[in-house]
């Protein structure tokens, strides 16, 4: 397949670690700490570079968060993002721009139950990314992905929950100079577990 087309190859490096980072669990013999009935959640996506004729930077990114507060139907959530970006920005000498990216993230949740088990939410994160090399082309070793759009989840039960969002996202590193940021779209699916 492409670049520009999902791959599943792309995608399982940031399964694993995030399976095993929302699989942790403390030893027997080490206390935990004291539950705060918090949601976990992983979110997998792929998004399509998209708007500019002469960026196409695609982006496969894993997502934990952590839920830590909630008032009515506004929740915060606190995490980090990894992200693998490939393609070109050609309106640079030298455009290639593939690099890897891990940072903090932030997300603002506002989520409505709708009926039997489903729930619908406008979902709104920030994440501050250090990358690999220079990305994109021209730009800087570090860089912010902003994100937002809506998400359908259905409830298993009590604790589990699976979503599926559409995003649109803008990548930037905030400078006047040496700043060619990118926008594009795409699907992500995420998984809710209630501790």
């Amino acid at each position: 397949m492409g670049d520009s087309m999902f791959s599943m190859n792309r995608l399982l490096p940031f399964v694993g670690c995030a399976v095993l980072f929302a699989a942790y669990q403390p030893s027997a013999g080490v206390a935990a700490p004291a539950a705060d009935d918090g949601r976990l959640e992983v979110q997998v996506e792929y998004l399509d570079g998209r708007f500019f004729k002469d960026r196409n930077i695609n982006l496969s990114n894993v997502h934990v968060y952590r839920e830590y507060r909630k008032v009515k139907a506004v929740s915060l959530h606190y995490g980090m993002t990894v992200s693998h970006a490939t393609g070109t920005c050609q309106d640079v000498t030298d455009g290639e721009s593939r690099a890897w990216g891990a940072g903090p993230s932030y997300m603002i949740r506002w989520e409505r139950e709708l009926s039997h088990g489903w729930s619908a939410s406008l979902d709104a994160t920030g994440s501050m990314l250090l990358y690999s090399r220079t990305h994109p082309a021209d730009g800087r070793r570090y860089g912010f992905l902003w994100r937002i759009g809506p998400r359908l989840s259905y409830h298993f039960n009590a604790s589990d929950a699976l979503g599926v969002s559409y995003i649109f996202h803008h990548a930037s590193n905030g400078h006047r100079t040496h700043n060619p940021g990118y926008n594009g779209i795409g699907f992500a699916l995420g998984w809710q577990h209630r501790m």
